[in-house]
């Protein structure tokens, strides 16, 4: 890194230089009141001759520099020399000299140059570019809302009223001082080790003022490559076509939901960001174009849940009632489902869909555990099986692991636990979606849009003196009303109008409402209870409760036993076949790899080590066949699936194909080691099975 003092003139100036603005960088945006300040200084120069510091000016040297032209990518101060070319057009197009006007054009505005990109010297943003470009050829649209026109106006009309000629401002400008810091210069580094240099420096100099947001850093990151033109490329092709897509203002949040989705850990909100850039450092495949090429993908997935707008109007109803019952910590495995199963599996994704629904509402309505830290991890286990592939993209599979949730607090709720809560108290929210579900069981009408529906109180949530004395006086009321106002007794459906007209109306008026609501769930009241009392509310509590149980899938009867706190119930300490993959091995630690005999077991203390020690054996025994084994990525890991063609590999001969590669032993291969326990042991059965010897290999652990 090299700094040095100059002048902001001398820094523009020079022979054939393109400031390049890189497309993650933000729009121009210095308005008026940032200008009139810098206007200011100047002609206060112009009074006293004093020079002005205008601030520092950060850019690295693009690897497209030519013979013809230096290409500097502005890293930080593209506002300023935004700026200071804005009033050099301003002062050149008030200057009456041709001569004056020529040398502020050759030596600050253009480049001579036969190629467009690199005719005008500073290569602004796609937002900015053509009203940037219109003020370098006094081209000026008569009506423009973009900043670069509004300040060219501004400075003309200030240089109009102040008593220095224009010339006199031209030559002021002199005397602003600049530090231009040359990032990469003198620092002896590879391609991407500079790349990541910049990257550095970037999120320091923007920690201080307006904080980027994670999205910010997100595009800077992976927009960052070597030559201008492939930033563009990058940008074009990939970048804005997700912030169209998400608009805009969701790109963070899709940002940890990917990552959740890849690492399978939770992404605290504060760290998305760093969170995001460990995993794209770590991926040493993951270069810029397939992480933007994959984020696009997901992108359109990630808006029809968050937005509603899934084009199958089944699954967009399941999502929208997913979305009432606040399931966003749920999107990852949402996402996966979607991007994996719409194209070719889409019956049964909307099978899994209702399932889920129907599992999250007993949650939500239950609430097994007091936050959702235990729903998130269970959810995020069950994502990474379908990953791995140890289980398959099917409701059975998906069923089978929500009724055996590892953890208490991440059960599906039995019948017995959901009544009880059904008849002491339901959030409304979910109430809606309960009672839409019983009525589509019970009725099998054409499902009404869940945005034009509401639910009713049957008793009101504000007591009237009618209602008070209808529930035997007011501090009985009062009781009654803390204990069932509430409970699935006393809430029903009905349409956004018949809300509003039965208010707190006494009984006999909302019966007559009542009997002409559309759902059966909600008309048949009328016929059923002439008067709405305690007993009441308690008889009808039990019924829907009842009707609840039919409608809302129950869990499976439990396979698997609950894991204890210290995880001493997940397994047995012994040995155990390697094929066995059903075992619970959770918080295990392994010992031994157990081959052929016992009498001379293989040392493995780390789970990650696991795979390496069997592909060692394995390439023993037979080379050609491990050969052709990871020639033809027999173990690997992401299902071939539509539009997600690429096998991620396990083992291989190039590391750069693998996350965290590890050597296997000295031979020429390496495998994955960035394998939780049971990928480890679903990679190496599978290995097994191939070489026909899975009754030969054991795991000793403790």
């Amino acid at each position: 890194m090299k700094a040095m003092d100059t002048t902001v003139l001398r820094f523009i100036g020079g022979l054939d230089k393109s400031f390049i603005v890189p497309p993650f960088q933000r729009n121009y945006a210095w308005g008026e009141k940032e200008c009139i300040e810098l206007f200011d200084d100047i002609v206060e120069s112009c009074r006293t001759g004093k020079t002005h510091y205008l601030g520092n000016i950060t850019y690295y040297e693009g690897d497209n520099n030519g013979a013809s032209h230096t290409e500097i990518v502005l890293v930080d101060g593209q506002q300023r020399v935004t700026t200071v070319l804005i009033l050099l057009c301003a002062i050149r197009d008030l200057i009456n000299d041709s001569a004056k006007k020529d040398n502020i054009n050759r030596r600050y505005l253009l480049n001579d140059s036969d190629e467009d990109i690199y005719r005008i010297r500073l290569k602004q943003t796609k937002y900015d570019s053509n009203s940037f470009t219109s003020i370098i050829d006094n081209k000026i649209p008569d009506d423009s809302s973009n900043n670069v026109i509004k300040n060219y106006n501004l400075f003309k009309k200030m240089i109009k009223e102040k008593e220095f000629e224009p010339i006199q401002i031209y030559e002021a400008i002199q005397n602003l001082e600049v530090v231009e810091v040359n990032l990469l210069q003198g620092i002896n580094l590879g391609a991407s080790d500079k790349l990541e240099t910049v990257q550095k420096v970037f999120e320091k100099i923007n920690s201080t003022g307006k904080p980027l947001t994670p999205a910010d850093l997100i595009r800077n990151l992976l927009l960052l490559v070597h030559s201008a033109s492939e930033q563009i490329k990058l940008y074009d092709k990939y970048w804005i076509k997700i912030e169209n897509t998400l608009q805009g203002e969701h790109i963070s949040r899709f940002a940890r939901d990917f990552i959740i989705m890849k690492t399978f850990n939770d992404v605290p909100e504060r760290q998305i960001y760093s969170l995001f850039k460990e995993y794209f450092y770590n991926e040493t495949r993951a270069k810029n174009e397939r992480v933007l090429d994959e984020m696009y993908k997901y992108s359109k997935f990630y808006t029809w849940i968050r937005v509603e707008a899934c084009p199958d109007k089944n699954i967009n109803r399941s999502i929208k009632m997913l979305n009432i019952l606040k399931t966003d910590d749920c999107y990852p495995l949402y996402l996966y489902l979607l991007a994996s199963m719409y194209e070719n599996q889409k019956e049964e994704l909307r099978k899994i869909f209702i399932l889920l629904t129907d599992y999250l509402l007993r949650y939500r309505i239950v609430t097994p555990s007091g936050g959702g830290g235990a729903l998130r991890s269970f959810l995020q286990e069950i994502l990474e099986k379908l990953v791995d592939e140890s289980i398959n993209f099917t409701r059975d599979d998906i069923y089978y692991e929500l009724s055996n949730s590892p953890t208490l607090a991440g059960r599906f709720p039995d019948d017995e636990e959901f009544k009880k809560h059904l008849i002491s108290n339901v959030n409304p929210s979910y109430a809606k979606v309960l009672l839409l579900k019983i009525e589509e069981n019970e009725t099998r009408n054409i499902p009404v849009d869940i945005s034009e529906v509401t639910v009713e109180h049957l008793m009101p949530q504000t007591l009237t003196d009618w209602w008070k004395s209808n529930l035997r006086g007011e501090a009985e009321a009062e009781r009654i009303y803390s204990e069932y106002i509430n409970c699935i007794g006393n809430l029903t459906l009905v349409s956004k109008s018949y809300n509003s007209a039965m208010s707190n109306k006494p009984w006999g008026d909302k019966l007559e409402c009542l009997k002409d609501v559309q759902f059966i769930v909600t008309s048949k009241i009328a016929d059923e209870y002439t008067h709405w009392t305690k007993e009441s509310i308690i008889k009808r509590s039990n019924i829907m409760a009842d009707r609840a149980i039919s409608a809302i899938t129950s869990p499976l009867e439990r396979k698997r036993p609950f894991r204890t706190k210290n995880n001493a119930d997940d397994y047995t300490p012994g040995i155990y076949q390697l094929s066995d993959i059903a075992s619970l091995m959770n918080g295990s630690v392994p010992v031994n790899v157990i081959i052929d005999d016992y009498v001379n077991p293989i040392a493995c203390r780390r789970w990650k080590d696991l795979l390496s020690i069997v592909c060692f054996d394995l390439l023993k025994r037979d080379a050609q066949l491990f050969k052709s084994t990871v020639a033809n990525n027999l173990i690997h890991k992401a299902t071939s699936r539509k539009n997600y063609p690429q096998k991620d590999p396990i083992i291989s001969m190039n590391p750069n194909h693998l996350l965290k590669p590890l050597r296997i032993n000295d031979s020429d291969y390496y495998c994955e080691s960035n394998l939780s326990n049971i990928s480890a042991r679903i990679y190496a059965k599978r290995l097994l099975e191939i070489f026909n010897c899975a009754d030969k290999f054991s795991i000793e652990i403790s």
